[in-house]
Formats: structure tokens, sequence, C-alpha cells
């Protein structure tokens, strides 16, 4: 009984509090009045007066009054079943929003939530929202509207969860700038674009399937094959494929839902069929233009579907609602493009642009020819001509075909021998320099739930050529995520500075005593084994029975009859991976650098190494952010060790931080193209990884752990030494316990680096 009185006296104080506050504010007393008059009855005391201060605070934060009314209808229409902590919890949310965004976005978000609520009834959906929405706040506040007005979105195609991970991902993604926040919840970002895709639940392409797979073989007597296209990384909607004897398929599209989606598939597949009947040849590219290319497929396109609509005419039912494009004022390529498609297949339309008519002559005028593949490259080499007189741009990157049923046409091409992908090859080149995009073919795991596009493209960034020529990009892991960031990291390799005094091998007489022991002698790799010996330790059936036939038939030789295994040629190769990160500068209480112990630990093993008839590898690097990892070449594999690369040692200097993933893959690549029986990483650090613009330390901890995994998976044995009096950590994490080595004292790393070849050699 007393604590019902205490908690009626602290509903009314609070109440009391909140009308001396509003006083002089009449419209705003009034509504909480009548919203804390439908509360009262539903919620108890002490919520009433949670709600109160809930309110208080939004007033007292002077967001102005459309805020605290939108807040007060929220109170009046909240659901009885809801729990008021949860309206509550809106109230001090939106105020502390508002405090660091402005009261635009705290109006839009209560706007936003009054729509939301209902998909947001698990445990927890409520909160998580919230929580990502005061992040963003706090971070990025300049970028908090743009995430409210996808919300709704968002949330119908996921959960509040899914969305805190999406806001997450992109905080960190910015790297704690602006512009790139602003990119990412506009979903102008790749990654962003990815993730928010990734978020839907529904899966048409899975749901519809075995009806498609119907479809096609009624209409063109073929049982396809179907694969679902992986979600496309880019803002850009993807289409159909055919490749390989498949036709892939988003799993969805994005727009369509319900028969509108249905249709749509019905309609991709139709299409696809139509090329696998008609399209009979490929085109080869030469030295065709981007615009040249999509009016020539665009061509192919309207010559598959004529001759479709001959032997099927109720296609036309299934194509022509997809197609809306309507005369323009305004005249441009894409918008053109879209026009003649829907003439070259709608008789009813008519267009006044004389390219759009041109277009319509033409093909009418192939008419007997039309089952000739060669006029659709003839018709769309003319009318890109005729652009290019017009002046119209033509932007490759953001070209999508249209209407969305039809594909993506890479599948009428013959791209030669060229190394890229073909959806690379339409876009202009780096003019400067080519950056080779590396993947991890063994980057499928069990954590990992997003595959990485097919068509992945490499990004030279802003770079000077004192940090190093860019020469390859990689994709990055986001746990939080659990996606693949496609092309994140850039490196930007060069050979190590030359030193004017190289790098002497130690004069420590006991360890070079110990290394020639230790090389002397000493073999790796497959055994070679002999056979028709004179003696051995096993025998050798074969020459045996051959030896006893030669005898009964009355032939006498010299009886080989035994075999014996020896040693073959070396076969490991090694790549020893040097932290050349600010903090290997740091001394110990002798005055010895790091960076000092790992130059002596690679001097030495590089010797010892080539002493044993082993190759053996000394590269450096460092990163100043994800477009910015450098990686030094100190020795490659067929170099010896001679005065040029000890000059090379001793110029390698101490500077920035530690982006350890991007180096694993990297150096991963050298030792792919070695051809050894056993392959090497070795890892001198000291430290864990970090970079300016990853605020998480997590986040490259489980990067570096993956690319570790996936290096394992590809045969390749990594070893981790931490050198110093750190505990380390998350080495352990990265590489495996058993394979994260501590070198407290850092004067004897020499001798554990040695200790650890001894053992790879047994």
């Amino acid at each position: 009984m007393a604590v019902a009185q205490i908690s009626s006296l602290d509903g009314f104080r609070s109440g009391r509090r909140l009308a001396a506050l509003l006083r002089g504010h009449d419209e705003i007393a009034a509504a909480v009045q009548a919203a804390r008059a439908t509360l009262q009855p539903v919620v108890s005391f002490d919520h009433l007066a949670a709600w109160d201060e809930a309110v208080h605070g939004l007033f007292a934060v002077n967001l102005g009054a459309a805020v605290v009314l939108g807040y007060l209808r929220l109170s009046e229409r909240w659901p009885v079943q809801r729990p008021a902590d949860d309206l509550v919890a809106i109230g001090r949310a939106v105020s502390d929003i508002g405090r660091s965004a402005g009261s635009r976005v705290a109006h839009a978000l209560l706007t936003e939530l009054s729509k939301v609520l209902p998909r947001l009834a698990g445990a927890g959906e409520l909160t998580a929202v919230l929580a990502a929405f005061g992040q963003l706040a706090d971070t990025g506040p300049e970028s908090a509207g743009l995430a409210i007005v996808r919300l709704e979105l968002f949330l119908a195609q996921s959960g509040g969860e899914a969305f805190s991970a999406w806001v997450s991902a992109g905080l960190r993604a910015s790297g704690g700038r602006a512009a790139r926040r602003r990119a990412y919840f506009a979903l102008e970002d790749p990654l962003s674009a990815r993730l928010f895709a990734a978020g839907r639940t529904g899966d048409d392409f899975s749901r519809l399937e075995k009806r498609l797979a119907a479809t096609t073989l009624a209409l063109w007597n073929r049982k396809s094959r179907f694969r679902k296209l992986a979600v496309a990384p880019t803002p850009v909607p993807r289409r159909t494929s055919l490749a390989a004897g498949f036709i892939g398929l988003p799993e969805t599209f994005p727009g369509f839902e319900g028969e509108g989606a249905d249709a749509l598939y019905l309609a991709a597949v139709a299409h696809a069929g139509a090329h696998l009947v008609h399209s009979t040849v490929r085109f080869p590219v030469g030295r065709l233009k981007a615009l040249q290319i999509a009016l020539v497929s665009l061509i192919e396109d309207a010559r598959v579907e004529t001759l479709a609509l001959r032997e099927l005419p109720g296609l036309r039912r299934l194509w022509l609602p997809f197609h809306t494009a309507t005369p323009s004022g305004q005249a441009t390529a894409a918008g053109l493009m879209t026009r003649l498609a829907r003439a070259l297949i709608d008789p009813d339309y008519q267009d006044s642009d004389a390219w759009v008519t041109k277009g319509q002559q033409l093909f009418a005028a192939a008419a007997d020819r039309w089952t000739d593949p060669a006029i659709s490259r003839e018709i769309g080499g003319l009318l890109g001509n005729d652009i290019g007189q017009m002046r119209l741009q033509f932007n490759a990157k953001s070209y999508v075909v249209e209407p969305a049923y039809r594909d993506d046409n890479l599948a009428l091409w013959d791209f030669g021998d060229q190394p890229d992908s073909p959806a690379e090859t339409i876009e202009l080149a780096v003019d400067s320099v080519r950056i080779e995009r590396r993947d991890d073919p063994a980057a499928q795991s069990a954590d990992d739930d997003a595959k990485p596009d097919e068509a992945l493209r490499a990004r030279a960034g802003a770079a000077t050529l004192l940090d190093g020529f860019p020469a390859a990009t990689y994709p990055e892991w986001d746990y939080a995520a659990r996606a693949e960031r496609a092309d994140w990291t850039t490196i930007l390799e060069a050979d190590a500075a030359v030193s004017a005094k190289p790098f002497d091998l130690p004069a420590d007489t006991d360890t070079m005593r110990w290394v020639t022991r230790l090389t002397r002698d000493a073999s790796i790799g497959r055994r070679i084994r002999h056979k028709g010996q004179r003696d051995g330790e096993a025998l050798d059936i074969d020459a045996a029975v051959a030896v006893t036939i030669e005898r009964r038939a009355g032939n006498t030789g010299e009886p080989r009859v035994y075999q014996r295994d020896a040693p073959g040629p070396r076969d490991l190769a090694i790549l020893l991976l040097m932290d050349l990160s600010q903090s290997t500068a740091d001394r110990d209480r002798r005055g010895r650098t790091v960076l000092d112990v790992e130059r002596k630990a690679a001097a030495i093993m590089a010797t010892a190494v080539e002493a044993a008839n082993d190759s053996i590898a000394v590269h450096g690097f460092s990163s100043d952010g994800r477009e910015r990892v450098r990686y030094l070449r100190i020795k490659d594999f067929e170099e010896p060790m001679d005065a040029v690369v000890r000059s090379r040692l001793a110029g390698v200097a101490s500077s920035h931080s530690t982006r350890l993933g991007a180096a694993l893959r990297h150096a991963g690549g050298y030792l792919a193209g070695r051809r050894a029986f056993r392959k090497v990483l070795l890892l001198l650090t000291d430290g864990e990884p970090s970079d300016i613009d990853v605020p998480d330390p997590q986040y490259l901890v489980e990067d570096a752990r993956r690319a570790a995994q996936q290096l394992r998976r590809r045969s390749t044995d990594i070893f981790a030494f931490g050198i110093g009096e750190g505990r380390f950590p998350q080495l352990d994490r990265i590489f495996g316990e058993r394979y994260a080595l501590r070198v407290p004292r850092i004067e004897v790393l020499p001798q554990r680096v040695m200790q650890l070849y001894a053992e790879l050699k047994k």
C-alpha cells in the first residue's frame, strides 16, 4: 500500500512539473492532457511518471512544438497491447537524437516510427532501431535523415536488428568522412546497396523456380538450368544473365512484388529462351565503344523477340506491359534507347524523335533478314554513329538494360582473351596504371552469408607514386554485417628504397655457426623413389618379375631388383612478411628497435634458407587507410641475398599503421604463384591490426582471421611471431594458438625464427 502511494505521489509530482513547464503553451498543454487521459487507464503510475519525464525532456530540449505534438499524437494512438516502456523509450531517444541532429530529424523519426511500429514487434527490435539512430545522430548527424527515409523500406524486407547492422556497417565504412556517410545512407555506395538489398527476407526466385523451369520447357522445349544471382554490390539494378548454359536470375527484382514479380520473372525467362533459340552467334567486341555495344544488344533483343513472336504471338502479352517509355522533350542516350526498344515491339507506339523513327525504319527494312544476326551489328553501328553526332552523353557505368525483363546481354559478346570480365571491358580502363583485382578462390566459408559479386571492379583511388603503384584491390570482411566489402583495400606496391649502406649480416658467430649446422645436408619436400637398383631398402617387384622372366627365357642380366628412396629436390617456399608500422620504431631498454631485430632475423633466415637451396622472399607492409596499404618488396624469390637486397633491408623504415588482412592476401598471392611442395607465410609483428579509418578494434582482427583461414584452405601454412612484451591476445584469434608464437625478449627473435625453420624442414 505504501509503495502504491509513493508511486502515485511520484506520478502526481511529475504531472505538476510538466504542467508548470507548459504554462503559456496552451495547444501543447491541451494535447498533453488528452494523451495523459488516454494512457492513464492502461498504464501504471510508474510508467505515467516516466512518460511525463519523456515529454518534459522533449519540450526542454527545445525541438519545437511539432516534435512534441508528434510524440503526443503517437501516445494517444499507442496500442494497448504494446508495453508502455517502448513509448517512453521512443520519447527519450527522440530527445537525444534531436539534441544531436536537430528538430527536423527528430520530427521525421517520429513520423516514420508511427508508420513502422507494427513491424517492430519482436523482442529488442525497437531498441535496436533506436540505438542505431542514436549512434548515427552522434557520429553522423548529417546522414540521419537519409537513413530515416529508408527505414520503412528496410523493415518491409527485414528486421530492426538487420537495420542496426546496416547502420553500423555504414559508420565503419565511412572512416569518419561525412561525404562517404552521405553516399552510404543515400544508397549511392556499392556496399550500402548490397547490404540493404541483402536484408530482404523474400526470395522470389526460389519461390518461382519450378514454375519458371516448366515455362521454358513449354515454350522452347528446353530443360533450362537456373541459378540464383548474388545481390549486386552496386546501386545499378541486376538483370538476368546467360552464361555457361545457365539462366541466372536475381533473387528479387527491386520494386516488383506479388503478381508483378511473377509476371516479370515469366517475361525474363521467355526472353532468355528467345536468345537461347535465336542468338546463334556471338559478336566480337573488337574496338566497339560501350554505346555501340549497348545499341547492337538492343537491336539483337528486338530481333530475337520478333522471331519468337512469329512462333508464339501470345508472348507479346508477357513483354509489352513492361515497355512503358513515352516521348519526352528532353533527349538522352539512355532515354532514346528505351523508347526505341518499345518502338520495335509495340506496333501502336508512335514517337516523334527522328532517331527513334530511323531505328524503326532500319529494322523494318531488314525484315527479310531477321534470321541473320548480322543485321543487329549493322543497325546498331549506324544508330551509334548518329548518337555520337548528336553529342548525347552515355554513361556506361550507370547504364542498365531496359525494360527490366531483358538480360544484361553479356552472353552475346565475344571478349576474346582479355583477362578481365566482360562487364569491366565495357568500362573505361584506368589511364595511369592497371590494377589487378584479386579474389580469394577459397573465400566461401561456413560463416560467410554473402557471396561477392562476379563483376567486382578495381579502383585506383588517390595515390602518390612515392607510396608505390596501385597493384591490386582486395575485399575486406565486415564481421558485424557478415558481408565482404568488395574491392575495399588498395595495395600500393614498390621495391624497397636502397640505402647507401647495406645491412651487414650480424657478427654473432654462435648464431651463424648454428645456422650453418642447421642448413647443412638439410632437405624438405618429396622423396624420390629410385627403382632397378643393385641394392636398397626394399624389393622392386616389377624388376624382380622381369629378371625371373629373363632367366627362364635363358637370358642372364644384372640383377637390379631393389629400390630405395632418396631425398628429392628441396621444395619449400617461404615468404617472410615484416610489419613496418610506426610502432616497430619503439626501443627496448637497451636501445634496440623492433625493426632492427626484424632486419637481423630476416637477414639470417634469408641467408640460411638460400644456403639450404630453398626459396625465400622478404616483403614488408604498413598502411595509411584502406586506399594506401603500402607493400614493399625487399627480396623476391628469385633474387640472391646479395648487397642490393641487404641495401633494401637497411632502407626500410617504420611508418603508419597495420592493415594486416590486405597484406596477408597480397602475400598469399605471391606464394600462390610459386611451384612448391610446401608454402609458408611467416609474419613478424610487434602489434595487432589497426588503421586510422577503423575505430572498431575487432573489425581488422576478424578480417585478418578470415584472410588467414582462406590462405590455409589454399594449403599455405601461416605462422606469426608477436615481438615484444605485449600479450597479443588477438594473435591467437587470427592465427590459432599453435601458429601464434610470442617473443617477449626481442633479441632472441632470430634464434626463434631459425628454430621454426628447423621444424619446417623435418
